[in-house]
């Protein structure tokens, strides 16, 4: 059964409501929660009950949020609110939703080079702006790290953080930090700066690359003494395809001596720059690495040192000595203290101390939780009163749900204390909240507060035409509205600038509706199609052809058909020209005669084809102006046919007009513009007939409206008649599809 936690469904400070457990620390848990007034999900790190008391812990976790505080960065995790209630320290951060550097690794085994350096350039920009501030993050690991899905990275977990420019560590300063990645002057505990995070972030660069970490052991202390005097073995001896610039790299930033590593977050940001422009460059920092002997006797020197300090911790023998008149015990000299964290866990350690004071400790501690326990049974018992005593009592009624003036009428025994909040599931003037639980027993007239629902926040949409997207997307969101964007050509509106919305402007709607933002792609450098008239009344056609980009002319003739009805255009419907053609219709007048055509329209060609509709020529064309062929040189007989299928999703519903063009382009159809119906071809694949030679990759362009999408890239082979489809996507079709619905 899973264990109640008392804190799920709590609301801290009346604001912060707790929803889920999502992470467990040992100083800390994280509670994923919603931020009430600012209608936003964040996360809520809450010090354990039994560290609330203790001084070390408090200072850590109140260096957490003093630490992100003077803190603002891309690739650091936000900080919204630090408070203290009822015994309880917390923190309200940004909530995200992704996973740890540690779980991808683990997923993926082992990284490639360049998301390696992706993920570490972030860390180090990170840690940059934390250094410049004087902040020493001291606990760099993959587990303090987040991943989120677009590739962005989230340092995390200050908790024991230090400000640099503070008093330098005393004697008895513990050293914390996760032993798998703790630099080696931590490990001493000696004191730490900016280039103790330096060496962690190598550390974390080795392990990313070789999917293993460069020192491990049977214990902390094991370790911790391994990162002090050992050699790591290079990385290019573990993968043989690690760069050997980027091996450099990552054993500078664990040099031994602080002195010889990066001695900044941006010294080495600059390093991986450059090898992300250039991987065969080097460094020549292996060069500059003195001789084995030196570091090996650095390395013995902090292991005696470090094992020295354990020996002079552990509890010396007794001896049997006769019985002296008692005296005043000497007292015992301060000891260091020596703390290490296992890599799995934030905050467990191993402690080493001297313990002649256990025994007296755990007398003194027995007696203050008996009393504390007495105490705190008292409180609850009488916070959690549910029988009365006296006629004074009063059983307080469960008000969540009514109006707040009829709970005031109905219940005149308790005086009611009312604040209001916006709320999307409750009607104006309802009680959402109530401070004391239904069934305590309250004194009459006892000031109870409640929360009433103000209903839900109705907001105006504002007026954005002719805005910039950025700026229109600003205005949304400081409405709390949210948006998706409709691009579509438009003439009289410039590009990435707001045609319009929809709702339309000055309409309220609730708070966090969707609006529909349109925006232009500007002008329209594309052929438009003419609509075919034939049989309408003059006023349709005059309409269709104008709303196509298109000029028209009108010509009356004789005809015995209705007056005003089109019997015929110059231009065949379907047909693709460039916008502002003109397109002359001619109109019966109704008289019933049949006239011979009018002299030839010198703007009209007298041989028409719907392939070369303005008489420009092609080869064969009779209306060529010369007998200039544009394929000279070239064997006809070599073009080769082939049949392209286009798969129609059986969603689809509107009709399609599609070009196929060459990859990367939009203006250089290959054959020219056909219309689709979907009526007709749903759930079928129409056929297309190319004429080509070798091999070619095309584009196919589906427009309906003023609204284009590139749906599928083909690439053809005239030698075999065959063919493959790339990157074909459905939803083209319903955006297509949806777009026309407006």
């Amino acid at each position: 059964m899973e264990k109640f936690d008392r804190f799920i469904g709590l609301k801290i400070d009346g604001r912060y409501e707790l929803t889920e457990l999502i992470g467990v620390g040992g100083m800390a848990d994280v509670y994923k929660g919603r931020d009430i007034m600012e209608n936003r999900t964040v996360a809520v790190k809450i010090l354990k009950s039994e560290f609330s008391e203790n001084e070390e812990f408090v200072r850590r976790f109140r260096n957490e949020s003093k630490a992100i505080a003077v803190l603002s960065h891309p690739n650091i995790v936000k900080i919204y609110d630090v408070g203290y209630e009822n015994s309880m320290q917390y923190i309200v951060m940004e909530y995200i939703d992704g996973i740890t550097l540690k779980e991808y690794i683990e997923q993926q085994g082992m990284l490639k080079w360049r998301d390696c350096v992706h993920f570490t350039i972030q860390i180090l920009r990170a840690l940059q702006l934390a250094h410049d501030r004087g902040i020493v993050h001291r606990d760099i690991k993959p587990q303090n790290v987040m991943l989120l899905s677009d590739g962005s990275i989230k340092v995390m977990d200050f908790g024991i953080a230090r400000f640099s420019r503070e008093v330098e560590q005393n004697a008895s300063e513990k050293t914390m930090g996760s032993v798998h990645y703790v630099s080696p002057e931590q490990a001493a505990g000696e004191r730490t700066d900016e280039r103790s995070d330096i060496y962690s972030v190598g550390v974390m660069m080795y392990e990313m690359l070789t999917g293993r970490k460069p020192f491990n052991g049977d214990t902390p202390v094991s370790v911790a003494l391994k990162h002090m005097h050992d050699k790591p073995v290079p990385p290019t001896k573990i993968i043989s395809s690690i760069y050997p610039g980027l091996e450099e790299i990552i054993l500078h930033a664990m040099e031994k001596d602080p002195a010889k590593r990066y001695q900044s977050a941006s010294g080495m940001i600059r390093d991986i720059e450059a090898f992300k422009q250039d991987q065969s460059i080097t460094f020549g920092y292996s060069e500059m690495t003195e001789g084995g002997s030196r570091q090996q006797e650095g390395g013995n020197a902090a292991k005696e040192k470090l094992a020295a300090a354990i020996s002079a911790l552990k509890p010396k023998p007794r001896e049997e000595k006769p019985e002296k008149p008692k005296r005043e015990p000497k007292r015992q000299p301060v000891r260091e203290e020596v703390y290490y964290e296992e890599d799995d866990d934030d905050d467990d350690y191993v402690e080493v101390r001297h313990n002649y004071a256990l025994p007296i400790l755990a007398g003194v501690t027995v007696t203050v939780i008996i009393v504390a326990t007495m105490f705190v049974a008292n409180v609850i018992l009488g916070a959690f009163k549910t029988t009365a005593s006296s006629d004074n009592d009063y059983e307080l009624p469960n008000l969540l749900g009514m109006n707040f003036y009829d709970a005031r009428a109905k219940y005149p025994d308790i005086q009611l204390v009312a604040t209001e909040e916006y709320n999307n599931e409750y009607e104006a003037g309802e009680i959402i909240y109530q401070e004391k639980a239904a069934g305590r027993i309250v004194k009459i007239g006892d000031a109870i507060k409640v929360t009433v629902s103000k209903g839900v926040r109705m907001v105006t949409i504002p007026g954005l035409k002719n805005y910039h997207i950025s700026s229109a997307t600003v205005a949304l969101e400081q409405q709390n509205l949210n948006f998706i964007t409709v691009q579509m050509d438009s003439d009289d509106v410039a590009a990435d600038f707001v045609i319009g919305t929809d709702p339309a402007e000055g309409t309220e709607v609730e708070e966090g509706t969707t609006v529909r933002l349109f925006v232009s792609l500007g002008p329209t450098t594309e052929d438009t199609v003419v609509p075919l008239v034939v049989g309408k009344d003059v006023v349709t056609a005059r309409n269709e052809i104008t709303d196509a980009y298109l000029e028209y002319k009108i010509q009356y003739q004789a005809s015995d058909e209705e007056r005003d009805t089109v019997i015929s255009q110059n231009i065949e419907g379907g047909s693709s020209v460039p916008r502002d053609t003109v397109i002359t219709i001619f109109v019966s007048d109704g008289s019933g005669e049949v006239e011979e055509l009018p002299e030839p329209n010198p703007n009209v060609p007298d041989f028409y084809d719907p392939f070369d509709p303005f008489g420009q020529g092609y080869p064969g064309n009779p209306n060529e102006p010369d007998n200039t062929d544009p394929f000279e040189g070239e064997d006809e007989n070599q073009l080769k046919k082939l049949t392209l299928l286009i798969d129609i999703p059986s969603s689809a519903t509107n009709t399609y007009y599609v070009t196929l063009c060459m990859t990367g382009t939009t203006s250089n159809p290959i054959i020219p513009q056909f219309t689709i119906k979907a009526s007709e071809w749903a759930g079928r694949s129409y056929p297309v007939e190319i004429e080509g030679t070798g091999t070619m990759q095309i584009d196919a362009i589906a427009r309906c409206n003023a609204l284009q999408i590139r749906f599928a890239t083909y690439t053809l082979n005239f030698d075999d008649g065959t063919f493959d489809t790339d990157d074909y996507s459905t939803s083209a079709f319903r955006s297509l599809d949806t777009f026309s619905l407006f």
